[in-house]
């Protein structure tokens, strides 16, 4: 399980469309919004590329102006354990 927190930034006014938009992703869960603008929310997906595909949606969802990666731990991924390994 890869798990991500955001801070996204909005146009104000379009708030509450971004959030219904980036509730039908999934995995995603809006936790906060802050100053009518600033939401907060966490990303959860089987793996880092299915994080990184549900993230790159974002890109899309008109009145984001900024996307902020906060924090990610994807530990339990495999395909990270494998690199991990190999490297050794």
């Amino acid at each position: 399980m890869v798990i991500s927190g955001f801070m996204l930034i909005t146009v104000k006014g379009k708030t509450d469309a971004v959030i219904e938009q980036l509730q039908k992703l999934p995995g995603v869960e809006v936790h906060h919004v802050e100053q009518e603008v600033k939401v907060v929310l966490t990303l959860e997906a089987h793996s880092v590329d299915e994080s990184y595909r549900i993230g790159e949606a974002f890109k899309e969802i008109d009145g984001i102006v900024s996307i902020c990666l906060a924090y990610t731990n994807f530990e339990d991924d495999e395909a990270m354990q494998h690199q991990e390994s190999v490297q050794q």
